[in-house]
């Protein structure tokens, strides 16, 4: 026959194990979460990092259809995929200016279409275009040349060279050019930890932007 006290400890064990269970349903969820949310932290970190440090250079006049200039980018990013097809990241690079009377003047360009528009002077790309377009539109392939320039006479004068909601972005003054660069990560090797967080999820990613 057993001790009543022998009995009430297996009760006491048995509770204690509930309890245990009951506590790690919410605290595993909760480590994991932790997790995700502090990898994403440092690489939401590295990517604005990247942005910038790429803008900069794009400001300062750095040739990205040159091969250096690719390389330098491709150690920046170490960490991020930026190979054409079928890597995880693309950089937007775009010069874009208000069109002014003056321009059109100069171009000798009439209509003036786009006046008072901002519009691309240049769209040029590095990494997997097919993850996500420029939150300021995509300017026709046909309109670039090999180095991504457009000339006067088409983005003062097509519609389709208008940059969408650029005026309400950045005020210009006659003969203002900014150096944007658009930057989206994605991050498919954290997924594992959960598809429900958009930005560690195959499909979801990180948008910075940088303007000089």
């Amino acid at each position: 026959m057993a001790h009543p006290r022998a009995k009430a400890r297996r009760g006491e064990r048995g509770s204690t194990a509930i309890e245990f269970a009951l506590v790690m349903i919410v605290l595993v969820p909760m480590f994991f979460g932790t997790i995700v949310m502090g990898i994403t932290i440092g690489r939401a970190e590295e990517a604005v990092q990247v942005t910038r440090d790429v803008g900069h250079m794009y400001g300062e006049g750095v040739d990205f259809t040159s091969t250096d200039a690719q390389q330098l980018v491709q150690k920046l990013a170490t960490g991020f995929d930026l190979t054409t097809g079928t890597g995880n990241t693309v950089l937007i690079l775009s010069h874009i200016t208000t069109v002014f009377a003056a321009d059109c003047t100069a171009a000798s360009v009439s209509p003036c279409t786009n006046q008072g528009q901002g519009v691309f002077t240049q769209r040029l790309y590095l990494g997997n275009t097919s993850l996500k377009a420029s939150a300021f539109g995509t300017p026709p392939a046909s309109y670039l040349n090999a180095s991504g320039d457009i000339t006067a006479s088409n983005y003062l004068s097509q519609s389709s060279l208008v940059a969408n909601g650029w005026t309400s972005v950045l005020t210009q003054n006659d003969g203002d050019v900014a150096y944007v660069l658009e930057g989206y990560f994605q991050m498919p090797d954290l997924s594992f930890l959960s598809s429900g967080y958009s930005a560690t999820s195959a499909s979801g990613g990180l948008y910075a932007r940088a303007i000089f």
